[in-house]
């Protein structure tokens, strides 16, 4: 009975007519059987005493074609592995397919290929179309401390002024302060960084430079994207 877990020539020939059309199946032990090939043609020929025989020439061209082939199909399926992983990594779709064709080798070979396109094509998007993103009616975070801060020292610089004798534009002043701080609740979100960011304008026209462990207050537009991205987490803020 023939040893299932060898291959021979005749294998190899067959895999590489059939790797021209489509990723054909192979064993998940494929490439360490190859290699096994390769090992055993390489010692025959170098235990071979007669160089000029008819055995040795069938022995070295067959180590030859061996090789060959094997290298041929080692460069179709990435080709193919490649193409499999650019169209997952601009897909909707989240299962995977057609990993079960594929070797133990080429299985992680195509998960580092596909969480590579997946992250740069993100970060590509992320920056076209989001940091460089101005959202003219947000608030942003300094412009509300500035008007708290002018408000308070307002007050601060009358303590005695009785507060049911407010003008009416101190009482304008309080909803204003009031309006800003529910629209920080609602456009910004609190985050801490799990990696440094490059330096992007936000949706609020801030250039804004992050290292990993900084925490930030972002308008909930870039705020989104990074935690989507698994660069920032959110934090809640007790109020």
């Amino acid at each position: 009975m023939p040893d299932q877990s060898r291959i021979n020539l005749d294998n190899i020939l067959k895999i590489e007519r059939d790797e021209r059309k489509k990723l054909v199946p192979l064993q998940h032990d494929f490439y360490d059987r190859a290699a096994m090939l390769i090992r055993e043609l390489g010692e025959a020929k170098k235990n071979m005493e007669d160089m000029d025989s008819t055995k040795y020439e069938i022995i070295e061209a067959e180590f030859k074609n061996a090789k060959n082939e094997i290298k041929n199909i080692i460069e179709q399926r990435i080709k193919k592995i490649v193409k499999k992983a650019s169209l997952q990594a601009s897909s909707k779709q989240r299962e995977i397919q057609d990993l079960d064709l594929m070797t133990q080798e080429e299985r992680e070979f195509y998960n580092k290929l596909l969480e590579l396109m997946t992250e740069y094509r993100s970060e590509l998007l992320d920056k076209i179309f989001i940091f460089n993103r101005k959202d003219k009616q947000s608030i942003t975070y300094a412009q509300s401390a500035v008007l708290e801060n002018s408000l308070m020292d307002q007050h601060n610089a009358d303590p005695e002024s009785d507060p049911q004798e407010e003008t009416p534009s101190a009482n304008k002043k309080k909803e204003i302060s009031f309006e800003y701080k529910k629209d920080i609740s609602k456009e910004y979100i609190v985050v801490r960084l799990l990696k440094d960011i490059p330096t992007f304008v936000g949706a609020d026209g801030r250039n804004y430079t992050l290292a990993k462990e900084d925490v930030a207050i972002l308008s909930a537009l870039n705020a989104k994207a990074l935690i989507n991205r698994n660069a920032a987490i959110q934090i809640s803020v007790k109020r």
